[in-house]
């Protein structure tokens, strides 16, 4: 018996080169949730100065006669060699929706019941509300108020991006100089001690 990545003691076979595991046994007692889960873009979002997220695939292991034990895993070729059966089902008849945008979810101006009534509108992300039709506006409370929110959020988010970006260069451009600042006072100080001359603390 081993403890695995898989956060359970499993019990391998002969493991050669990845094969040769004897996931039957391996899985007894063990169900997989395959789910999805937003994960955040930081780079995206840096770039375009609004929350920009992915969707990434995860499995929760659920073990028998342990409730505590759970451990959740991102979705990679040995979980799909493991589960393969699991897998190709969930992934046959998944239904949730990729969202393209900042997650109407993730709009820190809403409440639950607010993001709750959106979704039921097919309204699934901010820019789905910033550019949400006339026609449709008014079949959501208050509908036209938070379009115009929506709106001057990203455009705030968007403003603030150009300033965000410059920021982070700037601090990438800083610690360049205090770098190469340190390497000429190092360069300085050899050159001062002259060739075979030994540092004071070497020479202590």
């Amino acid at each position: 018996m081993s403890y695995d990545d898989f956060g359970v003691s499993t019990p391998f076979a002969t493991v050669n080169g990845g094969f040769g595991v004897d996931f039957a046994e391996m899985n007894k007692g063990v169900q997989p949730i395959f789910f999805t889960e937003p994960v955040q873009d930081f780079g995206a979002s840096e770039r375009e100065g609004v929350p920009r997220f992915r969707e990434e695939e995860r499995v929760r292991l659920i073990i028998a006669g342990d409730m505590f034990n759970q451990p959740v895993h991102p979705v990679d070729e040995a979980i799909k060699n493991r589960f393969p059966e699991h897998y190709a089902r969930w992934k046959a008849s998944r239904t949730e929706r990729h969202v393209e945008g900042t997650p109407i979810r993730s709009w820190p101006l809403l409440s639950n019941v607010q993001i709750a009534e959106f979704e039921a509108a097919n309204v699934f992300s901010v820019e789905m509300l910033a550019e949400l039709a006339d026609q449709n506006i008014n079949k959501i409370m208050d509908g036209r108020v938070w379009r115009d929110k929506a709106k001057a959020w990203l455009s705030q988010a968007k403003d603030g991006a150009t300033v965000t970006r410059f920021a982070a260069e700037n601090a990438r451009l800083t610690e360049k100089l205090e770098q190469l600042e340190r390497q000429v006072a190092e360069m300085a100080a050899e050159h001062k001690r002259g060739p075979g001359r030994p540092r004071k603390d070497e020479a202590a």
